[in-house]
């Protein structure tokens, strides 16, 4: 475990619960964190920094805050040990195609912490939203209303969120790395183009940013971002030929106007913004691809998407919202509908190689 906060402990937690992992070094940069790794984890090697840990590993587990992955991904990768990290995986696209290389020259994985892909509310919604139920899909639409952004620990700096340079951005970054990739997932098309206004707060950092997206077959995307709402809400909402998907989280009506919501999704459960009743499936998922240790560059890719996206949005705010191209980097997916999850639901099932 490289970063022993809030995520940090709940990811050693659940490798801990598993029959064939174990946790044997814990690294963290603050005494008190450290302590706590102590407790709970006391057969595991405990260090504040990479440079001093004797243990080898075959999986490294990076939840540091943004502005580290890249660091902590190469250390990694050059000890010999494959790689889950936290989104965003990557805040530079080129340094992350570097990574990319490295860990495919030394055949070790890089699995993006795109923890919901494994949330059962958006399964549901994205088995709702198929051709099949509401015709070809032709936007998508997400809104995230938080009231402020998610502290961190006491322990280390509760408001690091608000801070550029460990935050590496702001709402953008740290909501917009999950709408990024939940876009593309929810209707097998990938991000083209991207237009996007920002607002900034005191602290410098964007609390408000709204994108508009052009993604493969015509279809389009908005994402509005919100830090500084009255009250939270999270809403997904898929419109197709004749029929929308939607669901509306945090106590929100359901209910969409002017469309046909195709079916009940389950309810999401409540524990934090860690979402640790869905890591155990991500957990798997990551062990099934340590062992296998196979297409490396495909399994990346969506982390690289995402810090094209988000570099891309950033420079079009810069330019008042002018259309910015997305990179144009060898994705293992097509435009097909729903090629991909095809695909992705094989996988989770074991019935195809990763």
């Amino acid at each position: 475990m490289v970063g022993y906060g809030r995520c940090g402990e709940a990811h050693a937690r659940c490798y801990s619960a598993m029959p064939d992992a174990a946790v044997v070094a814990v690294v963290d940069s603050t005494p008190t964190r450290r302590r706590i790794a102590c407790r709970h984890h006391p057969h595991a090697e405990v260090v504040g920094s990479l440079t001093e840990l004797s243990a080898e590993v075959d999986l490294a587990l990076i939840c540091t805050p943004p502005s580290s992955h890249e660091t902590y991904i190469e250390e990694s990768l050059l000890r010999g040990a494959h790689v889950f990290c936290e989104k965003p995986v990557f805040l530079d696209p080129v340094n992350g195609r570097r990574l990319i290389d490295l860990a495919s020259a030394r055949a070790r994985i890089i699995f993006p912490g795109h923890n919901y892909l494994f949330a059962p509310v958006l399964n549901a919604l994205r088995e709702q939203c198929s051709p099949a139920r509401i015709g070809r899909p032709q936007r998508v639409e997400i809104t995230i209303d938080r009231t402020r952004p998610a502290p961190g620990i006491s322990d280390w700096r509760p408001g690091w969120r608000s801070d550029r340079g460990v935050a590496g951005g702001g709402i953008l970054v740290d909501h917009g790395a999950h709408c990024v990739y939940l876009t593309e997932w929810l209707c097998d098309r990938q991000i083209r183009q991207v237009s996007c206004r920002i607002r900034y707060g005191a602290s410098g950092i964007d609390d408000w940013s709204e994108l508009r997206l052009r993604l493969g077959g015509g279809l389009t995307a908005m994402v509005t971002l919100d830090w500084r709402a009255v009250s939270r809400r999270t809403a997904y909402r898929v419109i197709g030929e004749y029929g929308t998907a939607a669901v509306v989280l945090d106590g929100q009506s359901g209910a969409v106007p002017g469309g046909r919501v195709t079916g009940p999704v389950p309810a999401q459960t409540r524990n934090g913004h860690t979402h640790a009743d869905w890591m155990p499936e991500m957990a798997r998922e990551v062990l099934r691809h340590v062992v296998s240790a196979s297409d490396v560059r495909a399994l990346a890719a969506p982390a690289l998407t995402v810090a094209e996206v988000i570099a891309a949005a950033y420079a079009s705010a810069r330019a008042g919202g002018r259309w910015h191209s997305v990179g144009t980097h060898d994705r293992a997916r097509t435009d097909l509908p729903h090629q991909a999850g095809a695909r992705w639901r094989a996988i989770r099932s074991g019935k195809s190689s990763p």
